[in-house]
């Protein structure tokens, strides 16, 4: 028998079986790598879908629910609320939203701290005419009655763009500012928080919000005036100013009417009801009055009724509706 030769077979083939050996093993590695691969891509692609969209916490869809409470089924918009959800998110900001059966939305902004700061709603006819929808909720800047400066205070801003081809944001501070990029969310939501440096122009100057397509050309403005958050004008000065009494369980009723009187020349106030009752309501030296609604006159205010403030010689030299809540709420829902 030839040993060496045999022993010249045996050791090829040894040599060839460990480099098949060693060729599987690179495969395998190569395929793990692959494998890992595909999983990072699909894992970064996840956490992309993870990164809206999680569902609203509690606080925010009682907000949302808030919307009907104490309306009646006809004037009510029954927001989606279980589906509510993150629809855009910026800094220490979310914007929220619940869908409406006629195509429009409802959406609270939750500000830092986890605070929810209201609910607005927009109808199907809302959005179309409204290419930009701004929200643009507002702090009375002061703490424990000591002033803040305006220019710590934060300015959060949040809506959607209704013009479907529209694919960017912007605000610019005054008629020739600095100018801010505003990232879009999903289904163009979007939510803002005004960087530090530019808080003392958001309070002082008019915002203006350019919606571009994505060729750059503009395809909707939205202009902010200045003294969006300026202090509101005090009662007082109106010449009539009517606050009504409601249980907010049932906002069909009003069940008492207060306020003050400045028209120059009143000497007494009159309920004037649309049946052609006259109710006279006593007016304190200072203009001031209140006034409880009888039992039987609670549920009259679905239909608006005439307040008038009225001289010595009998003439009308101011006047203002009286109508609850319902009335109002469903007057600008459009029912």
């Amino acid at each position: 028998m030839d040993y060496e030769r045999l022993e010249h077979d045996l050791k090829l083939a040894a040599a060839r079986l460990a480099e098949r050996g060693r060729r599987r093993r690179r495969a395998a590695r190569i395929s793990t790598a692959a494998g890992l691969s595909v999983l990072a891509v699909a894992g970064a692609a996840a956490g992309a879908a993870r990164l809206l969209g999680w569902p609203a916490p509690d606080h925010v869809r009682a907000e949302i629910s808030s919307v009907d409470r104490g309306l009646p089924a006809e004037l009510r918009l029954n927001p989606q609320v279980e589906g509510a959800k993150a629809v855009a998110s910026s800094g220490g900001s979310t914007l929220y939203a619940a869908g409406l059966s006629d195509g429009g939305f409802c959406t609270v902004i939750v500000t830092a701290g986890d605070r929810g700061r209201g609910p607005t709603c927009s109808s199907a006819s809302d959005i179309a005419a409204n290419p930009i929808q701004v929200t643009l909720p507002t702090d009375e800047p002061r703490e424990n009655h000591v002033a803040v400066p305006v220019d710590t205070l934060p300015v959060t801003v949040g809506g959607r763009l209704n013009v479907a081809v529209a694919a960017s944001l912007a605000v610019r501070y005054g008629a020739a500012g600095p100018v801010d990029s505003i990232p879009l969310g999903d289904d163009r939501f979007f939510i803002f928080d005004v960087p530090s440096e530019h808080l003392l122009l958001a309070h002082t100057l008019e915002l203006v919000f350019v919606a571009r397509d994505a060729r750059g050309v503009e395809v909707a403005r939205q202009v902010v005036p200045a003294d969006w958050d300026g202090p509101a004008a005090p009662d007082e000065l109106a010449p009539l100013y009517v606050n009504t009494r409601s249980d907010e369980g049932d906002l069909t009723k009003v069940y008492g009417i207060e306020g003050h009187v400045a028209a120059e020349g009143a000497t007494r106030l009159e309920l004037i009801y649309a049946d052609g009752e006259h109710v006279e309501i006593p007016l304190a030296p200072d203009g001031a009055y209140d006034y409880t609604v009888p039992a039987e006159r609670v549920s009259s205010f679905m239909r608006p009724q005439t307040l008038a403030a009225v001289d010595g010689a009998g003439k009308a030299v101011a006047e203002a509706p009286v109508a609850a809540v319902a009335y109002w709420t469903g007057r600008a829902r459009g029912r």
